[in-house]
């Protein structure tokens, strides 16, 4: 039941009518949960028992440590007149610890899980080519990844965290826990939502709202024509550059050359932000419908400046995540401040640039770190881990370099400010991201550099013009793209300009026949321009995957 298709469309209509017309409204979250429950189960009945070991783990765990918390507290109060510093201080510390050791328990079971299911082949057959075994005759789990699986651990794990931390009250029932996991909106590929800003608005009822209901349609369009119209589009010239095999090509055709490789790296580009945010688009109108709201996941990240902001602006809810519960614990360690605290009594560090870099070399390392773990969580495969190496390494040097970049850019009088440098380095963060694309294209990592290197030698254009046509689209489809790519553009640029989420908030600025206007635009593009029917095979969305 794919979030393009009808059957999805049926079962959201009939959960909006549902919600809304239950007549107690205290109890309207329980439609949700039951919408939530029936979705995971029809399109992943075979792994729910994951996603219920999951819920209940992490639900035990949470009360757990809230109640040693509570227990710790009564004791030290009714202790206060008999037990001496050093007592209070020792039983504070083994309650400390026993909360730890239920958190760990709770994280390596269930980031376990999610490791074996996504790594177990990969490692089997790396550890068999290692010691001279053939890797196809390693052990091999013959499982599909259960749906969302690392959306929703992250989600459940960021909660746990936060109850340990004493930032999160725990939930006490079970069954509205379980509707902050498998909320059906973002269980298919996010946002990663923060259990302090989606549990209250899923257990308040709310009723149905005009406006609610006019900007959930226009975002929900939005959606449908970033996916439909656009990343399906393109997404069948990239199938053929796969089924052509590429640079290297097959039996039927020719290997593809280096101005390809960059044609397709930008059709990548263009398909996954249409997909991947044309996916949350969806899921945000619906909610905004049901009158909730998602975190937004998307800022224009191709108007990045850096691929720090770049990094800021994607997939953010995934980088507030890694942000609160990897850079900091390691940025903050005590290993951290003791690197800091050495480069800064060393004589290197009385230097400008040794201040500089005890400032900043732990906070480079833990970037670096970061991304590390974005490579490899995008899946198990040498690319991906090459991937995260790339962004983690640009980041570190950006990080450190700082000082010399600045100095280098007063020397030859340049300002911040002017409209040719921001877009310089915009253009020139773009090329950065596309390098990184290519790991996300290749079979693996060495074919990444083949293609690179094909990137950077091969520039016939005879030869790209002669395999355009292999890639599955005619000259009106290609028109199509460049068309629907500019309102893209054009929708970005103002969005970026105004400071707003959405069309929907764009087109309130303007008078209702013009909302209407677009609204009518964008579903004739939708149907006219969309690829979709019974002949069409359709991309699932790409983040799926991951």
């Amino acid at each position: 039941m794919a979030l393009t298709s009808v059957p999805f469309a049926i079962f959201a209509i009939i959960t909006g009518i549902l919600y809304f017309a239950f007549p107690k409204r205290e109890y309207r979250w329980v439609i949700l949960l039951i919408s939530g429950c029936f979705f995971y189960v029809y399109n992943s009945f075979q792994y729910t028992a994951f996603i219920l070991i999951t819920i209940l783990t992490i639900y035990l765990a949470a009360n757990r440590m809230a109640a040693i918390t509570a227990d710790t507290k009564a004791a030290v109060k009714a202790h206060k007149a008999d037990w001496s510093k050093e007592e209070r201080k020792a039983f504070k510390e083994a309650s400390g610890k026993k909360r730890k050791r239920i958190l760990a328990a709770a994280l390596i079971l269930n980031f376990g899980i999610l490791f074996l299911l996504k790594y177990f082949n990969f490692l089997s057959g790396s550890v068999a080519q290692i010691l001279g075994s053939d890797p196809e005759a390693a052990p091999q789990i013959h499982l599909l990844l259960p749906l969302g699986i690392s959306f929703y651990t992250f989600i459940a794990t960021g909660y746990l965290i936060d109850v340990y931390r004493e930032t999160a009250e725990p939930e006490k029932n079970i069954f509205k826990f379980a509707l902050f996991v498998s909320f059906f909106p973002q269980i298919i590929q996010g946002p990663i939502s923060n259990y302090g800003k989606l549990r209250d608005q899923l257990i308040t009822p709310h009723d149905l709202d005009w406006m609610n209901l006019k900007h959930g349609i226009m975002i929900i369009c939005w959606g449908l024509f970033k996916k439909i119209v656009i990343a399906d589009r393109v997404w069948v010239a990239i199938r053929a550059y796969y089924d052509n095999g590429g640079i290297d090509g097959n039996a039927d055709a020719a290997g593809y050359g280096g101005v390809m490789v960059v044609f397709i790296t930008l059709m990548y580009a263009l398909q996954l932000y249409a997909d991947f945010s044309g996916g949350i688009d969806i899921s945000r109108g619906i909610c905004r419908v049901l009158g909730i709201e998602l975190e937004m996941n998307f800022r224009q990240p191709y108007f990045s400046k850096s691929i720090s902001e770049y990094w800021r602006r994607w997939h953010i809810t995934l980088g507030a995540w890694m942000k609160n519960y990897v850079f900091y614990p390691i940025a903050m360690s005590d290993m951290s401040k003791k690197i800091s605290g050495s480069i800064a009594k060393s004589s290197f560090g009385q230097t400008a640039a040794g201040k500089h870099l005890s400032r900043v070399l732990t906070t480079a390392i833990a970037s670096f770190i970061v991304f590390l773990l974005v490579g490899i969580w995008h899946g198990a495969n040498s690319k991906y881990i090459a991937f995260g190496v790339w962004n983690g390494l640009i980041i570190m040097i950006s990080a450190m370099a700082g000082p010399l970049y600045e100095k280098s850019r007063n020397a030859l009088h340049i300002r911040a400010e002017a409209a040719w440098w921001k877009l310089f380095q915009m253009l020139r963060t773009f090329l950065i991201v596309l390098v990184g694309y290519v790991f996300d294209i290749a079979d693996n990592f060495s074919n990444a550099m083949r293609m690179m290197g094909l990137a950077l030698t091969d520039h016939s254009l005879g030869a790209f013009r002669s395999q355009l046509g292999t890639l599955g689209l005619g000259k009106t489809e290609y028109l199509s793209v460049i068309a629907c790519t500019l309102i893209l553009l054009y929708m970005s640029i103002r969005l970026e300009k105004t400071a707003l989420d959405t069309p929907a908030d764009l087109l309130e600025r303007r008078s209702g026949v013009i909302q209407w206007l677009a609204l009518f635009a964008l579903i004739m593009m939708i149907l006219i321009l969309g690829t979709y029917g019974p002949a069409f095979d359709p991309a699932e969305f790409i983040y799926m995957q991951f």
